[in-house]
């Protein structure tokens, strides 16, 4: 991955931050013909909130305009090395399937309605299976389980692959990434930007994009624009060695109380969202 060592004095875009989504930003800003400026307060790209992602993708949504949103990222995933036109990072797709399951009588209503809107929607690959449906195909299903929905064409990636190969297709087509580069605020002129400010200088653009995940919120706010981004405390329990996991399972969800599990090395990953903790400003120490 090659890193421009200076900051340039303009650029038809400047994206600010390294993640995952501002590697994608260039990458898409880059094949259209501009020449985007990607700007990354730490070290390295994506070594932030990327790299810890559960590593998963699905086509299973309750609204048409996600699904559809979605189905071009698994096209592009699914075709990733001659997209992006480099060999070098390899997203090491598993589709091993996203099983919901449910206890509950009521979500298992929701379940069946869920799959056939998905159905007209042309997901027709979703499953909805019975508890014992389920148990036959996945033995590690409990017997409270009355019904589950599952697509084997959803799955896993490398995260940190994936934004690597994207930034580094970027940059062969014309985008510059800028480490150790930390956006400070923004030069706005008649109310429209005009540059951004940075621990490097400030770069002239009259377009931004702001893509710090957790830190987007503040940042926006440097330009006078209000963004709803809150965070949210996301526990994930590793269990390192556990031979009852099967190397080849799917993404699990208990669809009752959102508590999921994947797959992971000889373990697994156990996730869950914690809605009691209250929000709160994001603290993070910029090396």
């Amino acid at each position: 991955m090659d890193y421009r060592s200076d900051l340039p004095r303009t650029a038809d875009l400047v994206i600010v931050g390294g993640g995952v989504v501002g590697a994608a930003t260039a990458w898409h800003a880059a094949r259209a013909g501009y020449r985007p400026v990607v700007l990354e307060a730490r070290p390295a790209i994506c070594t932030l909130t990327t790299p810890v992602a559960a590593g998963a993708f699905r086509l299973q949504f309750d609204n048409l305009e996600e699904l559809e949103l979605v189905r071009e990222s698994v096209e592009l995933f699914l075709n990733f090395e001659e997209a992006t036109r480099q060999r070098t990072y390899a997203l090491g797709v598993r589709q091993q399937g996203y099983l919901w399951l449910t206890t509950s009588e009521e979500t298992a209503a929701v379940q069946h309605e869920l799959v056939r809107r998905l159905h007209g929607w042309g997901q027709t690959d979703v499953e909805l299976l019975t508890g014992d449906e389920a148990r036959a195909r996945f033995p590690f299903v409990g017997p409270e389980v009355i019904q589950a929905r599952f697509r084997q064409g959803d799955g896993f990636l490398h995260t940190k692959r994936l934004t690597y190969g994207l930034a580094a297709s970027a940059v062969a087509s014309g985008a510059s990434v800028v480490a150790n580069c930390r956006a400070t605020g923004f030069v706005v002129r008649s109310g429209r930007v005009a540059g951004v400010e940075t621990t490097l200088g400030t770069i002239e653009t009259d377009t931004a994009v702001v893509a710090a995940g957790p830190l987007s919120g503040p940042l926006a706010a440097a330009a006078g624009i209000e963004l709803p981004v809150v965070t949210v405390r996301r526990h994930k329990l590793w269990v390192p060695d556990a031979p009852a996991i099967r190397p080849d399972a799917p993404m699990t969800i208990d669809e009752d109380t959102g508590a999921h599990w994947r797959p992971f090395g000889a373990g697994a990953w156990v996730l869950f969202t914690d809605p009691a903790t209250p929000p709160e400003p994001p603290a993070i120490l910029h090396e």
